[in-house]
């Protein structure tokens, strides 16, 4: 999995050339609100799905699949 202290470090010419899924996940994670569903890790080097139906239902895009979004994460390690 990528180091999202990485992208929390980075300047924002590098942020800008993040691919968009990585930006979009890096906002979802990082908002506050949703902690019982998605949140960072203690260390704050990965994040934590909770409940993944209301994951899948409430904050991912169109298809709600939270097959195809494990997919997705899987191309970035």
């Amino acid at each position: 999995m990528a180091d999202v202290n990485d992208a929390r470090s980075s300047t924002t010419t590098t942020a800008d050339t993040l691919p968009p899924f990585l930006r979009k996940l890096y906002t979802m994670v990082d908002e506050p609100g949703p902690d019982s569903v998605v949140s960072w890790s203690d260390g704050n080097n990965d994040f934590v799905v909770w409940n993944p139906y209301e994951f899948a239902a409430k904050l991912l895009s169109k298809h709600k699949n939270l097959a195809s979004f494990i997919r997705q994460l899987n191309t970035y390690g």
